[in-house]
Parts: structure tokens; C-alpha cells; sequence
């Protein structure tokens, strides 16, 4: 099974740029949306994450940083590797992370299709369903501890 590797991307680096034109391609293209230069510049204070296979970038991943947990958004894997378990290595890389970085709690903002991947990922729903980019998202935590 070929393996992939991640990485901390520069904020507006080329890996960047690609991390970019993947997110538009599998989360916003299909909503008919783009993601705007404002929201590109709030990835200037985040941790951005990349995951490559060989030297190309095949799945991102972003961490906000609030106090003691990380949110993680716009988690997008390229659509011919999905389903070899790329964005299962991304959460664990993402985890890990956080728990070097003395965060305790990790959470995002899943979108309805994606909630039994973060079930099967150990990840809690909280809350009720709520509409962000247009469609329906749970809020998913995870508590995080060292093995």
C-alpha cells in the first residue's frame, strides 16, 4: 500500500496554492461556491496541513488554534484517493499535533455526509444540526489523550 507523508505548509507558499485549488475542488466547487480572498487570510494565523504521495499534494487539512483545542476545517482529500483511508492518516497527523502542542480536545464542523467518517474516527456529535456553507454540518469533538 502506498504510503502518504504530511507536512506544515507555509501560509501563501505554492504547496499553499495547491492546498487552495483542492479545497475549491472538493468542498466549494460542488456547493457552486469559491473560497473568497477573506477566507484565505484568515489561514494566515492557522496551522495548514498537507499530505503528499510522492511530491503531490493529495489531502489538506486546516487547525485553528483556540486555547487549549484545536477546531479542524476544510479537510479535503483529492476525490481518486478517497477511500484508502488518507484522511483516517490525516486526523491521526492532525491529533497528533495537537497533543504535542498541549491541546486536549480537537473538533470540526462535519458536513452531513461526512459525520459517520468522524464517527468511525472516535470523534463525538454535539449539539443539533445546523446549516454552515449552505448545508447541513454537526459539530464533532474528539478528547484527546496520549497512548
Amino acid at each position: 500500500m502506498t504510503s502518504i507523508t504530511f507536512k506544515i505548509i507555509e501560509f501563501g507558499s505554492n504547496e499553499y496554492q495547491t492546498a487552495i485549488a483542492l479545497r475549491n475542488e472538493i468542498l466549494r466547487k460542488p456547493l457552486g461556491l469559491t473560497l473568497t480572498s477573506e477566507e484565505q487570510a484568515q489561514d494566515k494565523d492557522c496551522i495548514v496541513i498537507a499530505g503528499f504521495l510522492e511530491d503531490k499534494l493529495c489531502a489538506t487539512a486546516v487547525l485553528v488554534p483556540e486555547g487549549d483545542r484545536l477546531k479542524m476545517r476544510q479537510v479535503a482529500v483529492k476525490e481518486d484517493h478517497q477511500g484508502k483511508g488518507f484522511a483516517s492518516d490525516m486526523l491521526k497527523f492532525c491529533e497528533d499535533y495537537a497533543l504535542n502542542n498541549g491541546c486536549k480536545e480537537i473538533y470540526c464542523h462535519a458536513r452531513e455526509t461526512a459525520i459517520p467518517f468522524y464517527l468511525k474516527n472516535q470523534y463525538l456529535a454535539e449539539g443539533e444540526p445546523f446549516i454552515e456553507t449552505t448545508i447541513p454540518h454537526l459539530k464533532m469533538q474528539k478528547v484527546l489523550r496520549r497512548k
